[in-house]
């Protein structure tokens, strides 16, 4: 499958949680993207909670993980701004949505109920899951 990670699945990888773990280190059954959009705002919250230190060390190790950076282009800026629009959710969101719907990912992964509730369960331009459900499914 082809799956975009948004950033919470970055956060609980850092965190330690074991769904996160199990699911970047399914390289070898899942295509896994992520937007530099992503990095940005994953360097921006480890470095607010833990220091511009800790981000760089994390930027590194994220480098090294068996991830698909995508580069935005103008189509993906371009939808960002309408799905910025459409759902009222942040920038970063908009943009990590659009790259999924032009990446044709079979799933967009992210985390926490209460923002999947309040951000994630209305979009329908792709399926969006949250990470415990991944594997339940």
């Amino acid at each position: 499958m082809k799956l975009v990670l948004d950033t919470w699945v970055l956060v609980e990888e850092y965190k330690g949680n074991p769904y996160s773990s199990r699911l970047i280190r399914s390289s070898d059954k899942h295509e896994l993207i992520i937007s530099h959009i992503t990095i940005a705002e994953i360097i921006n919250v480890i470095a607010r909670q833990y220091g511009e230190k800790e981000a760089r060390i994390q930027y590194a190790y994220i480098k090294e993980l068996p991830l698909s950076k995508i580069s935005t282009t103008d189509m993906i800026a371009e939808d960002a701004g309408f799905y910025k629009t459409k759902y009222k959710f942040s920038l970063a969101d908009a943009f990590i949505l659009s790259t999924a719907v032009n990446t044709r990912a079979d799933a967009l992964i992210t985390g926490g109920a209460k923002q999947f509730n309040e951000e994630w369960s209305h979009v329908s331009e792709v399926d969006v899951m949250l990470l415990e459900d991944f594997y339940s499914h």
